[in-house]
């Protein structure tokens, strides 16, 4: 029998996916405008979706690559541990391993859909927000966020149904008897999955980078800073690509991201839940009591579908406003109230007798969402402190204006690691003191019983789980900051009426502070579930041990004692001091470093040759800058395409390959160090970069302005 859970989590991701396909419906019966604006809406449009079909190809092909790698590493390793002891398992080894191999191409898949859609989605708004600006403000906010919305509901929608139907499919194939062991083959199937859904964000994320940002520095080194003409001016060769990049990376490549991260957090907490369970089940704790803790994702996801309804009503809706970001506020307010109200009614009707504890974690991790969005305002927003002290040293020399912003972007690395390490604490505390059952007081961690230990992990995943549960909302926020960038640079092109643009105007600054809150939660969220990741990863470590396995003519079991001793041996193996562990720390905390130089480095390369080209075309053909005569938009947007497809493949095998490596030469435990260096310094390194880099773009935003003299 399928659990009632699975078929809410399943049923809520299908309504999110009809509402977003109900609302592409109603975008796509716009007006879309003139016949200007249409010419370059098409360039836009034709230039983002060639660039994603080139990029899905090879994600694909990479992706079909890899899964075919994955089924047969998985099904070499349990050749090796288990077969030998086991041959009667093989049948179950091999099903397992196409399963897992299976929901690695799915997940990968399912990433590449729901980033496809929102870009399609963005791509479709963006000309049909500037039309609605003829009617004003109101109604281009209201397109704008419409289509930002397509990207909200279709990122935890497509990943709770993908899961829920994943959950039933292999449950029919396996067993559906609830047993422990037959639950861990099906969460170690759907790990896969997880996994898939990774490797399309990495690929989205760095080839949509490179992308954008190639073309943004070719538009504004040569166009702006050279020729001195306005951003989106419609002389500029760069500019199409510019627009294209806004689509590519900040709207499809961070939906694959976001994507990634409820994904990897909703199989995380329910491999940790699996533990948990099967510490309750071995207590004497009633089984459907029990299993409440592997299947609470489902629910909670529903939840964070339906608390994105609220939010879009609220933010699209609200007509009278003094500032465009006075409905986004308020709709943030309205998803963050229902995910409350929802996250209460969850744990209260799931788990009364401890609901009051995971309740409050959850209740953490929104708080944390909320404290990091506020933080990354205060340091990256128009006119925020720090941005005016780099705009103001840059009065001086460019040097102090570097030495500034470092200091900026290294000095807000402190209120957001205190904030998810408090975050982190209370939520482990508020786990280890449930009331629930102990067992296997013999085992202990840091003179903590192992099952107050596992409770207490589980509370973080709660915490995981709330700061999530705002996911809908802060990705229609962010598919909605380039469909107004998008928009404001279609009016500029166009050269629509001053009264227009100065409509698009205030909602185009909103798209640069969206990007800048949906950077921030994206890497609180990305920073608690690679942490919730690396406790499923212990887990289910410990469980694929062959060790744990108990096998007879009827059927197969796990052994709950030796699973406590693998699992102790394993934690109390992760010492520091050991030269492999440290090693393997060392190597984690350089490879976020490695494979950001690898990307700067294409960067690099593909801005210089998009400023040659834009700059021959200046040369060459004069009549440009004249106003007399179309650049070649069309060399600008396959210098980006090519590049950025070309080169994205050096970064994803430096992450892919490296925990191989460490796994074959020290094993399991140093593989678990390697995660905990590079998941330390990667959170430190992406603030450092993130803020500091935008804190310098708002600074120059600043200046342009009219502010200290305005532009020199």
């Amino acid at each position: 029998m399928i659990n009632p859970l699975i078929l809410t989590g399943l049923l809520a991701g299908l309504v999110g996916i009809v509402v977003a396909v109900f609302i592409y419906w109603w975008i796509d019966r716009q007006p879309l405008g003139d016949e200007n604006m249409v010419r370059v809406w098409s360039a836009i449009r034709e230039g983002a979706t060639a660039y994603m079909r080139r990029q899905m190809r090879t994600i694909i092909l990479f992706s079909l690559i890899i899964s075919i790698i994955v089924a047969l590493s998985v099904y070499a390793g349990y050749s090796v541990r288990v077969l030998p002891a086991y041959p009667e398992l093989r049948g179950e080894v091999i099903l397992e391993s196409v399963l897992i191999g299976a929901s690695v191409m799915l997940g990968s898949l399912a990433s590449l859909a729901a980033a496809f859609l929102s870009m399609d989605a963005s791509t479709r708004a963006n000309v049909r927000t500037t039309e609605a600006a003829k009617r004003g403000t109101w109604h281009a906010l209201k397109v704008a966020i419409l289509g930002g919305s397509v990207l909200g509901f279709s990122v935890p929608s497509i990943s709770v149904f993908s899961l829920a139907l994943l959950f039933i499919v292999y449950s029919l194939i396996v067993s559906e008897a609830a047993t422990p062991f037959n639950l861990r083959v099906i969460l170690d199937s759907l790990a896969g999955f997880a996994f898939g859904a990774s490797l399309s964000a990495l690929f989205a994320q760095i080839g949509g980078g490179i992308y954008t940002k190639a073309a943004d520095v070719g538009a504004d080194l040569v166009g702006k800073v050279e020729a001195g003409i306005p951003e989106d001016d419609p002389r500029n060769p760069a500019v199409i690509a510019d627009q294209v990049g806004d689509n590519v990376g900040d709207c499809a490549g961070r939906g694959a991201d976001i994507f990634e991260s409820v994904t990897a957090e909703m199989l995380g907490t329910m491999i940790v839940g699996w533990t948990v369970y099967f510490f309750l089940v071995e207590a004497g704790y009633p089984t459907i009591d029990a299993l409440a803790f592997i299947f609470l994702p489902f629910l909670t996801g529903a939840v964070r579908v339906v608390a994105t309804i609220p939010g879009v009503v609220v933010s699209a809706y609200q007509r009278s406003f003094r500032d465009p970001f006075e409905p986004l506020r308020n709709g943030v307010m309205a998803s963050a109230v229902t995910a409350i109200l929802g996250f209460f009614l969850a744990f209260y009707l799931l788990m009364p007798k401890v609901w009051v504890y995971f309740f409050t974690a959850s209740l953490a991790g929104i708080l944390a969402a909320i404290v990091i969005v506020l933080v990354t305002n205060y340091y990256m927003g128009r006119e925020a402190k720090p941005v005016v002290e780099i705009a103001e040293t840059s009065r001086v020399s460019p040097a102090l204006t570097i030495l500034q912003g470092l200091t900026t972007g290294m000095n807000a690395t402190f209120i957001p690691i205190v904030v998810i390490a408090v975050t982190l604490l209370a939520a482990f505390v508020l786990g280890m003191s449930t009331p629930l059952p102990v067992v296997a007081n013999s085992y202990t961690i840091g003179n903590i019983p192992i099952a107050k230990f596992i409770y207490g992990i589980y509370g973080t995943a709660a915490a995981t789980l709330g700061m999530l549960s705002l996911a809908g909302i802060i990705m229609t926020l962010d598919g909605a900051g380039p469909i107004t960038d998008n928009a404001s640079g279609i009016a500029e092109m166009s050269e629509l009426s001053s009264e227009v643009r100065g409509r698009l105007d205030p909602l185009d600054s909103i798209g640069n502070v969206t990007k800048a809150l949906t950077k921030g939660y994206a890497m609180g969220s990305a920073a608690l579930a690679s942490l919730l990741l690396f406790q499923a990863f212990i887990q289910d470590y410990v469980a694929r041990n062959p060790a744990v396995l108990q096998v007879n003519a009827a059927d197969v079991s796990l052994s709950f004692s030796n699973l406590m001793a693998v699992m102790d041996y394993l934690l109390n193996h992760l010492m520091i001091m050991r030269a492999d562990i440290l090693i393997s720390i060392l190597i984690g905390a350089m490879l976020p470093f490695l494979f950001s130089s690898l990307a700067l480095r294409a960067v690099t390369k593909a801005a210089w040759y998009m400023v040659e080209e834009v700059r021959r075309q200046f040369r060459e053909r004069p009549g440009i800058l004249k106003g007399i005569e179309k650049p070649d938009y069309y060399r600008a947007v396959d210098i980006s395409t090519q590049f950025a497809l070309r080169n994205m493949i050096t970064p994803t095998l430096s992450i892919i390959l490296t925990p191989l490596i460490i796994g074959l030469l020290f094993g399991g435990p140093a593989v678990g160090a390697l995660v905990i260096g590079a998941t330390a310094s990667g959170i430190v390194l992406a603030i450092t970069m993130m803020w500091g880099g935008a804190a310098w773009d708002n600074a120059k935003k600043y200046i342009e302005a009219g502010h200290l003299g305005g532009k020199g």
